[in-house]
């Protein structure tokens, strides 16, 4: 079974781009537009690996996660967040809120962020 993967950014061409890549990668993925559509999506469907942008209308990327870590049902689930800006602000903030990984979008090469999701998986298994 695929693993399944939820990309949760307010930008459609970063979903398109990350998204091909990551199914290229052998992931199967679900997206949304913003925390509160991606807190549905969870609902419905678990994924194993949560990828969220923190800046977004409706929701942000930080009270998405606030949320998921206060639900004992999702609260395991890793989470990175894929940021463009790499602010040490939240980067820090991201540490205390128990992010799993903080990856600076343009900076870092999709295939090391591959490696890093896959990473992150089987520490969790």
């Amino acid at each position: 079974m695929k693993t399944r993967l939820l990309l949760v950014d307010d930008n459609a061409d970063t979903r398109d781009i990350y998204g091909q890549y990551f199914r290229d990668a052998g992931f199967q993925i679900d997206e949304a537009e913003n925390g509160a559509e991606g807190l549905e999506r969870i609902q419905a469907a678990k994924p194993d690996l949560i990828i969220t942008g923190i800046i977004m209308p409706k929701m942000d990327g930080f009270a998405l996660v606030k949320a998921l870590k206060q639900n004992p049902e999702t609260a395991q689930i890793p989470i990175i967040f894929l940021s463009h800006l790499g602010r040490q602000e939240d980067q820090h903030r991201s540490k205390e809120l128990g992010v799993n990984d903080f990856i600076v979008r343009d900076t870092t090469p999709i295939a090391e962020i591959v490696t890093r999701i896959k990473a992150l998986l089987s520490a969790q298994e």
